[in-house]
């Protein structure tokens, strides 16, 4: 298995961090933790250099930062992305996010830091992995005008199934979470995106399906299980081999 996007980085898992990847070593192939802001990026390239054979990075600007943060601080992750460009595997996470009515000025920040980042990644060859929480539609099409980016994630995909299926035909993956345990929107769209286009993920310690618990990568079993559930026709393993496939080609692992 391989939990495509995941923030083990992140304060929540201090106390248990190392038993965590420990106990997961013997289930996955990789995990990639995903980097949001300045001080993440940092967490998760030293997580990735800590666990080298199991743990790959990705370094990203998250939109609510890139929307909020003052220019010194938007110059220097955008620096800091570029000069880590060789050390990860994706940029990201990063995009729009509509989830809140946000003030123009705002919104002028976030898309103005997602080109800039869409650009970074057409010149280094990168893939990019966007967080386009209640603006998917949008994405997608500012995302079409960059066709030299090499792949394209929708992480956490939550949009419409016509959505998902406009990113399918542009040859772009769609990334289900444990969040799609509950929810109807998610049974549509894993029904309409083929396993080609599909990656797995628990943005940890985010979507846990255990209340009052942390997320964490194992629980990634169940959003197979959940796949596996809905499409009928594919079992457990061929849903794991062909998301681990895909995961590894895109992240180039």
């Amino acid at each position: 298995m391989i939990d495509v996007h995941c923030h083990l980085n992140f304060p929540e898992f201090n106390e248990q961090r190392d038993t965590i990847i420990e106990n997961s070593k013997d289930k996955f192939s990789y995990i990639i933790d995903s980097g949001a802001s300045y001080d993440s990026n940092i967490r998760s390239y030293e997580l990735s250099q800590q666990y080298p054979e199991i743990i790959k990075t990705t370094m990203g600007y998250h939109p609510e930062y890139a929307g909020t943060n003052v220019k010194e601080i938007q110059e220097k992750t955008l620096k800091q992305i570029t000069e880590n460009i060789d050390n990860i595997q994706a940029i990201g996470e990063i995009g729009l996010d509509f989830s809140k009515e946000r003030p123009e000025d705002e919104l002028k920040r976030q898309h103005d830091i997602f080109h800039q980042l869409l650009k970074m990644a057409e010149e280094y060859d990168m893939p990019v992995v966007l967080h386009v929480r209640n603006a998917e539609a949008h994405a997608l099409e500012i995302i079409k005008e960059y066709p030299n980016i090499p792949d394209v994630v929708f992480h956490c995909f939550s949009g419409s199934k016509q959505t998902a299926l406009d990113a399918v035909d542009c040859g772009y993956y769609i990334s289900f979470a444990t969040n799609a345990l509950y929810s109807k929107k998610h049974k549509k769209n894993i029904k309409a995106v083929p396993l080609e286009n599909m990656l797995t993920e628990t943005d940890s310690p985010y979507l846990s399906p255990q209340k009052g618990e942390n997320n964490r990568p194992l629980n990634i079993k169940m959003t197979i299980e959940r796949i596996e559930r809905t499409k009928k026709d594919v079992s457990f393993d061929e849903i794991e081999k062909q998301t681990e496939k895909n995961a590894k080609e895109v992240f180039n692992l």
